[in-house]
């Protein structure tokens, strides 16, 4: 409770208000939901069929929605309100949830319907997170937004990564569809909990002067959509930070998909660390609780360092814990889920708050989105990649380039040395939106980057 609380009032400080309490309560039901789901899904595919084929096609069906829907996604997120966005993707994801747990209840769930079912979740929940992240610099002021996004993120990996893989390997090992009811009511909340903010702030978000002629036409039509997202395109290619930025967290997506892929097969029995459904989700824990360790720290670290380190040292340090999955051992294991867990949060919210403080708001979903397309795009092919790799050379040799990958993207990519300050970027976003000519915004740029 006392991490649920910061976003609502810190001693000495301003608070970030009921809007943000709002918001934050529907994302933090969505991700909850979303870490039950995402647990439960791939312990299914193994109850169906024990063999790394069905859990790469599972996994690939989880993760492609990233590569497919990402870049529409954030053409929508700046052309309708963002919550508005949230509400009905949050919606849309309910009934498909729900008939997958009917199926799962009465033991008559098949491989590719969870895959189709998986498929289509997986589409609906990426227009739910790319439009969180639009909507969250419309909620609070630049200078906030640091504070709100370190609130948000350790509730978000408190409530997603820790609760939420140890109640979806609890609910996979009892082999009901019960954790897939808990994500429907999950998902009913967020969609009440979006339909409560304030009218003034959705007319607000939905008010956001447009960066292009394109953007002007309000009508849906192909043409419309493609000269919109072409906006976005143009700023993401014009702006070399944003691209050294990608290329870093790809590489480390890439090497998260092929490890978390086929971590069931290496830890659950009669996989080599020989732990149970519901011990396979405590583990996983381990990142959560690294990831809420890191809430506390990020600050301090940021501080001390500065930005520019973290950036640039982030990306090795998390290949060094992808390596130590290879080690047979539970503690170890353990210990580099803590690490990366630890790591990423800090090298993440670094990031995060890059984006969001220096991309022009009226841009920023389409931008976002290209980031995420390429960054979260890359997601499927680390499935296909690990799961290629298991089956021909060992779950072993999927670590080890895992591990490998992100070492050498370190030591050949250079980020962004340091982020401006929130409010000198949130000027310069500011002007960049008033004073630049339509279609040519242009100001500084910037996983779960």
């Amino acid at each position: 409770m006392s991490v649920l609380r910061r976003g609502r009032d810190t001693p000495g400080k301003e608070r970030l208000g009921s809007p943000f309490r709002l918001f934050q309560s529907a994302v933090v039901a969505s991700d909850l939901a979303d870490g039950i789901y995402k647990i439960a899904v791939p312990l299914l595919a193994l109850g169906i069929s024990h063999s790394a084929l069905s859990v790469t096609v599972v996994g690939l069906a989880v993760r492609l929605p990233w590569l497919i829907s990402t870049l529409p996604a954030g053409v929508i997120a700046d052309r309708y309100p963002p919550r508005t966005v949230m509400r009905w993707a949050s919606a849309v994801r309910l009934p498909l949830v729900a008939v997958m747990c009917a199926l799962a209840a009465f033991d008559r769930l098949s491989l590719w319907p969870l895959v189709a079912a998986a498929f289509l979740i997986g589409c609906a929940g990426n227009f739910v997170d790319v439009a969180s992240q639009s909507q969250l610099p419309r909620l609070v002021p630049p200078e906030r937004l640091p504070r709100a996004n370190a609130s948000l993120q350790s509730t978000q990996m408190f409530l997603a990564q820790l609760i939420g893989p140890a109640l979806g390997g609890y609910v996979a090992a009892l082999g009901s569809g019960g954790g897939l009811a808990v994500v429907v009511g999950l998902y009913v909340i967020t969609v009440w909990a979006l339909g409560l903010l304030p009218a003034a702030v959705r007319e607000a978000s939905h008010e956001q002067p447009v960066a292009s002629a394109a953007a002007a036409d309000r009508r849906t039509t192909f043409r419309s959509l493609a000269g919109e997202l072409g906006d976005g395109l143009r700023y993401f290619r014009d702006h070399r930070d944003l691209a050294r930025l990608a290329s870093a967290a790809a590489v480390n997506n890439l090497s998260y998909a092929m490890c978390l892929t086929m971590l069931p097969l290496w830890a659950v029995a009669p996989g080599r660390l020989g732990l149970s459904s519901t011990g396979y989700g405590l583990l996983l824990t381990c990142l959560a609780v690294g990831s809420i360790l890191a809430g506390a720290v990020t600050g301090r670290v940021r501080a001390t360092l500065g930005d520019g380190p973290v950036l640039r040292f982030g990306t090795p340090l998390l290949g060094v814990c992808f390596l130590s999955l290879a080690v047979p051992s539970v503690p170890v294991v353990a210990a580099g889920l803590f690490t990366y867990g630890l790591g990423s949060m800090v090298w993440s919210l670094a990031v995060v708050h890059y984006r969001q403080t220096t991309i022009p708001v009226p841009l920023f979903g389409r931008v976002n989105a290209t980031y995420r397309w390429l960054t979260w795009g890359v997601i499927p092919f680390g499935s296909l990649i690990g799961g290629v790799l298991a089956s021909t050379a060992g779950i072993t040799w999927v670590f080890l380039a895992a591990g490998a990958l992100p070492l050498i993207a370190g030591a050949l990519l250079s980020p962004p040395r340091a982020s401006p300050t929130a409010a000198k970027a949130g000027e310069r976003a500011e002007d960049a939106a008033a004073d630049t000519p339509a279609g040519q915004a242009d100001a500084s740029p910037a996983t779960r980057s």
